[in-house]
């Protein structure tokens, strides 16, 4: 599947070197995994990113990632979750979180 995670610039740069690693997720977040959202919900992502860890529009980026259905398991319609680590070689590109706040013209 593809699907994008919406993070900030400063961890943007591990995950492209390293990839997604479970060992990095919140502590106190209820389910361990690497999360993701479909392409749809970019705009949730990216504002979601913003609030969680106070940073601006400019310093999101979103990430493109393939990940194999059945690796992943739903946790609501256009968000996904995995427990397994996901390689660095399972990123397609990125995404500068300023492109979702321009306006169509």
């Amino acid at each position: 599947m593809k699907l994008r995670h919406a993070t900030t610039r400063a961890r943007a740069a591990r995950i492209l070197r390293e990839g997604f690693r479970v060992s990095k997720a919140d502590r106190s977040a209820k389910i361990k995994g690497c999360w993701f959202h479909a392409p749809s919900a970019s705009s949730w992502g990216v504002l979601h990113t913003i609030k969680k860890h106070g940073a601006a529009l400019e310093d999101v980026v979103v990430i493109e990632v393939a990940i194999p259905r059945s690796q992943l398991r739903r946790l609501r319609r256009g968000l996904w979750y995995t427990t397994a680590d996901v390689p660095a070689s399972a990123i397609r590109g990125q995404i500068e979180g300023s492109a979702f706040g321009e306006s169509a013209q």
